[in-house]
């Protein structure tokens, strides 16, 4: 009976020490997606105009970022980091928007 509660003990330990590595394998990444990704809607929330498009992907960028961190919540970590970087993506094309707006004017 003690061998049983041992070896459920060690898988317990196991399974927490996987469940560990998991999420510091990704959790620096998504963090510096998630501080650029705010940053970036910070510097937006400065603009006066808004070209075009921008609005749009500045709005799935936002709504990204808030699923991205509802995952990380949840400890959906590989899930989240990717969601991240979707909302990355769509910041960069709402400051492509704007790049090319200012480069028409």
């Amino acid at each position: 009976m003690n061998n049983v509660l041992v070896i459920g003990f060690l898988v317990v330990i196991f399974y927490y020490l996987v469940q560990f590595a998991r999420q510091e394998h990704v959790q620096e990444d998504y963090e510096d997606a998630i501080v650029d990704v705010e940053g970036r809607l910070d510097w937006a929330r400065t603009r006066t105009s808004f070209p075009f498009g921008m609005k749009a992907q500045l709005d799935v960028c936002y709504e990204l970022l808030g699923k991205a961190k509802r995952l990380w919540e949840e400890n959906k970590w590989h899930h989240a980091y990717r969601v991240a970087l979707q909302s990355q993506e769509a910041m960069n094309k709402a400051q492509n928007i704007y790049s090319s707006f200012i480069k028409g004017r």
